[in-house]
């Protein structure tokens, strides 16, 4: 039989492990492997550059080579990291794994026990998962929307469709644009003239 590696073990038994490591659930070389874990997480936080945390973590582990400590320092990279680069995805996949697995076995035993167990784990999921949303954005709703460019011309504001703004004559156009970025003032008539043309 074949061991576990530790990053299939349960998440339940790394946490046991964590909050009272004198009665860890896990083999030996598993805590050892673990505490290495944490180690190198406290590491990386105080030097993030890690040739630098290498060498720290070699001094803290003697018995490791550079390759392991490398991957000590990558893997707790990927698992510790601070919440900023921190990976959901690979935490709520394995959280996920975990309590798809658990319900598996409850079901397979199917005792009035394990069938409360799945009942619970079904509420894991919808924490982990959480509701669905209420309303959904539409993809077409841009498109369903009318959109305006307000343009103040002297006292009065024009709401220009954007959806027409391209129909609109290249001469209108470009008396637009000339009234817009010349930066003189222009009086009713004039604006009346130009949106009219």
């Amino acid at each position: 039989m074949t061991k576990k590696a530790l990053s299939d073990q349960n998440y339940q038994l790394i946490k046991n492990h964590i909050l009272d490591p004198e009665n860890s659930p896990l083999a030996p070389a598993l805590q050892f492997q673990l505490d290495r874990l944490m180690s190198a997480t406290k590491l990386l936080d105080k030097n993030p550059v890690k040739k630098h945390a290498v060498a720290l973590h070699r001094r803290k582990f003697p018995g490791i080579s550079t390759a392991t400590a490398y991957k000590d320092l990558n893997d707790a990279a990927k698992l510790y990291s601070t919440y900023h680069n921190f990976d959901w995805d690979f935490w709520q996949n394995w959280i996920l794994q975990d309590i798809t697995e658990n319900i598996k076995k409850c079901r397979n035993i199917g005792t009035a026990q394990h069938l409360k167990i799945i009942a619970q784990e079904h509420a894991n999921l919808l924490k982990v998962i959480g509701e669905k949303p209420s309303d959904i954005d539409d993809p077409t709703r841009h498109e369903k929307s009318q959109f305006f460019i307000l343009v103040q011309l002297g006292n009065k504001n024009l709401p220009i469709d954007l959806d027409n703004l391209d129909k609109l004559p290249s001469a209108t156009l470009k008396e637009l644009n000339k009234v817009l970025f010349s930066g003189k003032q222009i009086d009713d008539v004039e604006v009346e003239e130009i949106m009219n043309s």
